[in-house]
């Protein structure tokens, strides 16, 4: 059989040549379209979480030093579709307390009164935080000096599951990505800080990803220097569980974080 030859000036291309690059042509092209939707189909969702980064908001609401910084705050200062429950954390990679503390040691106790704070939301997947961004100077002004009793802890029994250890801050919003062991060291230093820990876990809820549970010990003392090795990773926890507000805490005893 003559050997055919493509000649670039010809108009027709040899019957066999044709055929052959016809069939390459169409296998590529199978093949790109099942590699593009299986790459589209095992890649992790973009997540709706949100860090404000240099918009200060100002925010009124009733402050609450226990069982952490929180600010039950008026919904008209909010955006309509994020939670008014705010936990407080600090500038950087700190807590809020040692701020909240030293703003009280200068006005008096906040617990329980109506304040107005200056922050860096935060939020994502129905949780919000507040960054007191200007420290000392987020404290604004107390609105009203009466007092309102803090919302009461709910329990909802014993729960024994696993889940992974991470900072809120940086997940739901200040870093992306937030978890696992890329960010691991990055939580370790927000922890130790004072930025409450916080367990995360798959959720059997229909409409939620991944339940979210800030951690204490069995007596309510906080835990963050216990955990660090345990950052980032996934751990198997059990304790008491106890509903406020839209947060969940979970109360572990110490001796579960040597693990």
């Amino acid at each position: 059989m003559a050997k055919e030859f493509f000649i670039g000036w010809q108009d027709n291309m040899p019957t066999r040549q044709y055929q052959f690059l016809k069939q390459v042509t169409i296998t590529t092209g199978v093949i790109s379209v099942i590699a593009a939707g299986l790459f589209a189909y095992f890649q992790k969702p973009v997540k709706d979480f949100s860090f404000q980064l240099g918009k200060l908001s100002k925010i009124k609401g009733i402050y609450y030093d226990r069982p952490f910084p929180f600010l039950i705050a008026d919904q008209t200062d909010l955006p309509q579709h994020i939670s008014n429950e705010i936990l407080l954390v600090g500038y950087g990679k700190f807590g809020a307390e040692s701020t909240m503390n030293q703003i009280q040691e200068k006005v008096g106790s906040l617990h329980g009164k109506k304040v107005e704070l200056e922050g860096t939301l935060i939020y994502g997947d129905g949780k919000t935080l507040m960054e007191l961004s200007k420290d000392e100077e987020s404290f604004i002004a107390i609105l009203d000096s009466s007092f309102t009793p803090s919302p009461i802890e709910e329990s909802l029994g014993i729960l024994e599951t696993t889940g992974e250890i991470l900072d809120p801050k940086c997940y739901f919003g200040v870093m992306k990505p937030g978890e696992g062991k890329i960010h691991k060291s990055c939580a370790i230093r927000c922890i130790s800080g004072g930025i409450p820990p916080v367990l995360r876990k798959k959720s059997n809820h229909i409409n939620r990803s991944y339940d979210y549970y800030l951690l204490l010990d069995e007596n309510g003392k906080k835990v963050n220097q216990l955990l660090l090795q345990n950052v980032g990773e996934t751990i198997k926890l059990k304790g008491e569980i106890q509903r406020f507000m839209n947060w969940r805490i979970f109360y572990v005893p110490r001796n579960q974080f040597y693990q």
